[in-house]
């Protein structure tokens, strides 16, 4: 069974190497973002969808990708499984998106190292990681940040549950989503299983063992039923 990867705010597969490092015995698609056009997640839908493919997979997506997961989901794609939540949410991620996409965006200054530990990583996280992290977010086009963070303040809560298993990978020192809107996440999947990771946002690359195991025994549970 296939594992599909949708990348979070920026957009690439980049970010996703210490979590592919350690999913080496899984067959693993990484896909990206399309980064002209709409930024809407319906319209980012109708684009990734042609992606998919046939095959059985579990769909993954990660933070600001976790509600494109569930629009993809509820179109019901050939040979979909599950669905995982890494970081993510969905409904509003943050009260304070409407007013952050009016924002100037210094990408400069967002990416300093002290702030980047303190908001999207922690003191624990490898040098490399965060280096990555510094250089996804500074090649970001700052109109194509914004569009996104204007997807993320106009999210509304689904309108219908998911009736596929899910997987809630949900970091206990995440300083980017809420905790309410974390904590909504089984109002509107039927069939989940959260597991509270410590960490912070960026759980995937900070804590990639442990997500791959998490990953792993899902889609194992997936593959018997």
């Amino acid at each position: 069974m296939r594992l599909v990867l949708l990348p979070g705010l920026n957009g690439s597969s980049h970010l996703f190497a210490p979590l592919l490092d350690e999913l080496q015995d899984i067959d693993c698609q990484a896909l990206s973002l399309p980064d002209q056009g709409p930024q809407d997640y319906d319209s980012l839908a109708d684009i990734l969808i042609r992606g998919l493919g046939n095959t059985p997979f579990i769909l993954l997506g990660e933070s600001f990708s976790g509600p494109l997961a569930y629009r993809l989901a509820i179109r019901k794609p050939k040979g979909l499984r599950g669905v995982i939540f890494a970081a993510s949410f969905l409904t509003r991620p943050n009260a304070a998106l409407p007013l952050l996409r009016h924002l100037p965006m210094p990408l400069a200054l967002a990416t300093q190292p002290r702030l980047l530990r303190a908001l999207c990583l922690d003191n624990t996280a490898e040098e490399d990681i965060l280096q990555r992290v510094r250089r996804e977010i500074r090649r970001l086009n700052p109109s194509l940040l914004r569009a996104r963070l204007g997807t993320l303040a106009a999210l509304q809560a689904p309108a219908q549950a998911l009736g596929l298993p899910c997987l809630h990978l949900w970091p206990q020192q995440d300083r980017l989503v809420a905790s309410a809107a974390a904590e909504r996440l089984p109002q509107f999947c039927s069939d989940i299983r959260q597991i509270r990771l410590d960490g912070p946002h960026f759980i995937l690359q900070t804590r990639p063992k442990v997500c791959t195991q998490a990953i792993a025994e899902f889609m194992q549970e997936i593959g018997a039923s």
